[in-house]
């Protein structure tokens, strides 16, 4: 796993880089099929919580998300949880649109769930 996963769409791009512990998501996610769009991302979490970075940070940019990509995002978050030391290593980077209030209560609700520390990142259209 010492190479770069990257997906990128018209809609959303994927990137994860375990050499520089860096998971990130970006774009919309409204997907027919989201466990299979997502399941190179856990796959990849499954091997990576045994030997991760000193620092992972996760950087999530959804401008849509529905609720089953809300699910497989919060599974894989959950995953990372069980890496070692996990509070204190992992960064988790929220973003979300100042007008989006939906959005950022999603954010709020898995931090609350997980029990992970997230950073709110308020953001503007042309930001993105």
């Amino acid at each position: 796993m010492t190479q770069p996963l990257v997906h990128t769409t018209q809609d959303r791009s994927l990137l994860i880089d375990c050499r520089h512990g860096m998971i990130g998501m970006n774009g919309s996610s409204l997907l027919t099929d989201p466990l299979n769009f997502y399941r190179p991302v856990y796959e990849w979490v499954e091997n990576y919580i045994n030997s991760p970075a000193e620092k992972t940070t996760i950087s999530l940019k959804f401008y849509y998300i529905d609720s089953a990509s809300v699910q497989a995002i919060f599974d894989i978050l959950k995953l990372l949880k069980k890496m070692p030391a996990a509070e204190k290593r992992i960064v988790i980077k929220w973003y979300f649109e100042f007008d989006d209030p939906e959005l950022l209560e999603i954010g709020e609700i898995m931090e609350t769930r997980l029990n992970l520390k997230f950073e709110f990142i308020q953001i503007t259209n042309n930001q993105q």
